[in-house]
């Protein structure tokens, strides 16, 4: 059934219907706008469809039919009826009924299939583009390619440019404290690295203590060492400022640890790659 809302132009309207049942014996199935008209130039209709059913004979007199316009709740000035009857079945003939029909098979159209083929040819050369980009990134590298263009520095002289270059960024003078301690913990990681071949990238500053305090025989650098890397710790993880007197303090104790631990010219240089340290 059809239901019409007529309401000023300003004032916001909308039909309001029980849950799921208008009156005992009539279920709503469903309802919903389907039309806004204008009446005049002060007055709208707005047209609902209202869905319902029932399953028992009788007559239903529909009158539960508001809106609410405003804030105000009007009822319908007419109250619909409905007269359900039950259809009589003559069971003596079922003959005269026709059987559910079954599914109709629709006939195979190649072209609506189409999309879905090509889509999965693309998958496939994607995701076969992508394993053979995948091989060639992990491909051993040619002598080549590994070649620096230049000659590799000797540890300590690229552990103190190194230095040189980090106190000249002024990182913890501009409130970058955690970057400082991160790029002096590096340096001082591929140091020893390069100069004991001590593994330093991928172990934390305890495990790092421990393999130099049992790799290198030096009682003070190790000190030294512990005291850098708990305070590039605290500062890093532990959201701990240093006073400035402990960030001189720190690299001029990384600047003599360099010092302590340099290379004899004739010693060999172990080289890594640059890889950020915890």
């Amino acid at each position: 059934m059809q239901v019409r809302v007529i309401h000023e132009k300003a004032t916001p309207a909308r039909l309001i219907l029980p849950p799921d049942t208008l009156v005992s014996g009539v279920e709503i199935i469903d309802y919903g706008l389907v039309d806004s008209l204008e009446v005049n130039d002060k007055l709208r209709e707005a047209v609902y469809s209202v869905v319902i059913t029932s399953f028992d004979s009788a007559m239903y007199v529909l009158d539960n039919i508001q809106a609410l316009v405003g804030d105000s709740l009007h009822k319908a000035s007419e109250t619909p009826t409905l007269l359900v009857n039950t259809v009589p079945v003559d069971l003596s003939n079922p003959e005269q009924y026709n059987d559910i029909k079954g599914a109709w098979k629709t006939p195979f159209v190649w072209k609506d299939y189409l999309m879905y083929v090509i889509s999965g040819l693309l998958v496939l050369i994607l995701a076969f583009g992508g394993y053979r980009l995948w091989l060639y990134i992990k491909r051993p590298k040619e002598v080549s390619e590994v070649k620096s263009a230049e000659p590799e520095k000797e540890p300590y002289e690229e552990a103190m440019e190194a230095l040189s270059a980090l106190k000249s960024r002024g990182l913890w003078e501009n409130n970058q404290t955690k970057q400082y301690y991160t790029e002096l913990t590096d340096i001082l990681r591929r140091y020893i690295f390069r100069v004991y071949g001590i593994a330093t990238w991928d172990r934390t500053s305890t495990e790092i203590l421990e393999a130099f305090r049992l790799g290198v025989t030096k009682d003070h650098s190790y000190t030294a060492l512990q005291r850098i890397l708990s305070t590039a710790d605290l500062a890093k993880f532990a959201k701990y400022i240093p006073s400035a007197q402990d960030n001189i303090g720190i690299f001029n104790l990384s600047e003599t640890f360099v010092n302590e631990n340099r290379p004899q010219q004739t010693d060999e240089i172990t080289s890594e790659p640059t890889t950020s340290g915890e």
